[in-house]
């Protein structure tokens, strides 16, 4: 079970996260004055392989110049953990810590570029 409330920091600024929901397979976390939502799902499949999800979301409120009307655009990114049972918690966040580590490097370099559409 996670800590309730979660707490993150976007862009400096810190949003705490009660949750607000828990599904049978999914918990959801939100602070909506902040308009951040944080999904954390766990599942194993029929066939002994589990995954993990935690998704961050956040949302932005943006008017129509010729209409007026405001629209709630959500954008997010997720995290994604798939390992058979038996693989060890351990190597599976030895691989997260590589990934981050490269994606995180020079100033978040290979993630812009990822993000900028690069493959």
């Amino acid at each position: 079970m996670l800590t309730d409330p979660q707490a993150v920091t976007i862009a400096g600024t810190a949003s705490s996260l009660p949750k607000l929901e828990q599904r049978a397979d999914t918990s959801v976390y939100s602070n909506v004055t902040d308009a951040v939502d944080l999904f954390v799902t766990q599942k194993v499949d029929k066939n002994g392989r589990r995954r993990a999800t935690a998704s961050l979301q956040k949302s932005i409120i943006v008017t129509d110049p010729i209409t007026g009307l405001k629209s709630r655009l959500p954008y997010s990114v997720s995290v994604g953990l798939s390992y058979p049972i038996g693989v060890a918690v351990t190597d599976v966040v030895a691989l997260y810590t590589a990934e981050t580590t490269a994606l995180g490097a020079s100033t978040n370099a290979l993630l812009t570029k990822i993000a900028n559409g690069e493959r």
